[in-house]
């Protein structure tokens, strides 16, 4: 006996509509988010976010975001590791502070330097939103978007002109990221 081919989509499609019922869309979306948003590497996350002074919300969601918590990701523009660092960042960071392992895809090395650097975009630019753009597209970028008035410190950051797409989005996503890490936190799944 053959199978009509539209059968099984037909089943498929019941099976989920029935399995969205019972257990909630939302049930799922939440499944899913916690899924995409890990926390892993507790112990140096913490003690970088303390040493530096950045949100461990922070740094958890710029790593979701850059590498996925993929140690060894790489992006198209050489920046490396966990916290995707660029070179120049890397070499800078090992003139200023005392990295303990001198290889950029070690997990608490790069981290480390991610997070220095951020707390170094946080310190110059006065703002969380700046130094999150600034870390993704660069400071002399949000320098000039700042002198152009594409970015009024006075207004909500989703109004703001920012000219490269993929800044745009990315401001986006790390800040929805931060308020999930928040969440998570405060209701103590995770200290």
């Amino acid at each position: 006996m053959k199978i009509k081919k539209w059968v099984i989509p037909l089943f498929t499609v019941i099976f989920l509509v029935i399995f969205f019922k019972i257990v909630g869309f939302d049930e799922i979306k939440k499944i899913i988010y916690e899924y995409s948003h890990p926390v892993r590497y507790e112990n140096i996350v913490d003690k970088y976010s303390k040493l530096y002074n950045v949100d461990k919300e922070l740094i958890y969601a710029i790593i979701q975001n850059e590498s996925k918590f993929y140690t060894f990701a790489k992006s198209k523009t050489g920046s490396k590791g966990l916290m995707q660092v660029s070179d120049v960042t890397y070499e800078h960071a090992k003139n200023v502070i005392d990295i303990k392992r001198d290889d950029i895809y070690d997990k608490e090395t790069n981290i480390e330097v991610g997070v220095w650097y951020l707390s170094h975009l946080i310190s110059r630019f006065k703002n969380e939103k700046y130094a999150i753009l600034a870390y993704n597209a660069g400071p002399e970028n949000i320098l000039e978007w700042i002198n152009r008035g594409f970015l009024d410190v006075s207004k909500e950051y989703t109004s703001w002109n920012i000219p490269f797409i993929e800044t745009r989005m990315y401001i986006e996503k790390v800040i929805k990221s931060k308020e999930y890490y928040s969440k998570l936190f405060v209701s103590g799944k995770y200290k």
